[in-house]
């Protein structure tokens, strides 16, 4: 009876510890993505070892990273890829950079966009980031010299030095005549305007932006199948109009920045905000994962940039000339009877 007893607790142990294991499979994300390094405080021109791991299930694909993957302002010295390791329904796979930089101060690895593929027949990828990581590079030098104490030396006879007071007097005859200069010079704008002949306006933003366009798309980038050159220069342009058009620092800042400090007007406008979006993440998913788009994807987005463009530019109309002649005679009219 105890030996029933003792089998029955054994057995039922464990289904219950099979039953714990497979739920906490269950609950395993699809695919995990993680970035490390060795150490994160070193001196100038010393080796770091960066590291992608990316841990997926086997019905998961990947874009892969390549050797020559952004790493901000670190040098890659060399990189070696691991042989994936299966453990079950999962694979672990791990990217190896050493890496070095070569001045002092704080730097950062820029977070690294892994693109990947819930099957083997979806077209459009997912994007899991893997975070960024800081590192402090600090200098050779251990500390300034250490000076001693000398004796007070008896005081020297300073001689007449014509040569000094030549280079004053020279300085003081070339500060009065830049005096004068500034003088006549504001005299000019004072008089008429401006010192130098007005500069020409700059043109809008929207000429500028469709000008680069229709060079870009009249060019053989894509004919050449230099797809990160062409999304590069598509993204740069559409950065560039956003700027000149919102007043924004579009060039400097990511996707996610720009959609986030987008005016109200262009955020609420959902037509406009997921053309916008679409032109960014594509190319971000071209320049940065390798992302090889279709051609349905580039007659899109080529289409995105212009149609955007052409709906957020700004118009100016000339003023109606009976319109103004109107405004005057009633400004005149009330001027005589405040008058009387």
């Amino acid at each position: 009876m105890k030996r029933r007893v003792f089998r029955n607790t054994v057995f039922w142990g464990i289904v219950v510890l099979l039953l714990a294991g497979s739920l906490h499979a269950e609950q395993r994300p699809l695919i995990e993505v993680k970035a490390q390094v060795d150490t994160a405080n070193i001196t100038i021109g010393d080796h770091i070892t960066y590291s992608i791991i990316i841990d997926r299930r086997k019905d998961v694909r990947i874009i892969q990273p390549g050797p020559g993957i952004n790493l901000g302002m670190f040098e890659i010295k060399s990189y070696h890829f691991s042989k994936p390791l299966k453990k079950g329904d999962r694979i672990i796979e791990r990217y190896d950079y050493v890496i070095s930089v070569y001045d002092t101060g704080r730097y950062q690895i820029p977070a690294y966009p892994l693109a990947y593929f819930l099957s083997d027949t979806a077209s459009k990828p997912n994007i899991l980031e893997a975070p960024a990581i800081t590192i402090y590079v600090k200098s050779l030098l251990k500390g300034e010299t250490k000076h001693h104490l000398k004796d007070i030396k008896a005081p020297l006879s300073i001689p007449f030095n014509y040569r000094f007071w030549l280079r004053i007097a020279l300085l003081a005859v070339l500060f009065l005549a830049l005096f004068y200069l500034i003088y006549l010079l504001w005299k000019r704008k004072k008089e008429r305007g401006y010192v130098f002949s007005p500069p020409p306006p700059p043109p809008p933003a929207h000429e500028v932006a469709l000008k680069a366009l229709k060079e870009l798309y009249t060019g053989n980038l894509l004919e050449q199948k230099q797809y990160k050159a062409f999304f590069s220069r598509l993204s740069e342009i559409v950065r560039a109009y956003l700027e000149g058009r919102y007043y924004m620092q579009a060039l400097e800042q990511t996707t996610d920045e720009i959609l986030r400090s987008l005016p109200a007007e262009v955020r609420q406008d959902e037509t406009l905000f997921a053309m916008l979006k679409d032109i960014l993440t594509l190319g971000d998913l071209v320049k940065f994962a390798k992302y090889i788009p279709t051609e349905q994807e580039i007659e899109r987005v080529k289409k995105e940039a212009l149609d955007f463009v052409q709906t957020t530019k700004i118009v100016f109309f000339e003023p109606d000339e009976e319109e103004e002649k109107e405004k005057e005679q009633k400004a005149l009219q009330a001027e005589k009877q405040e008058e009387k």
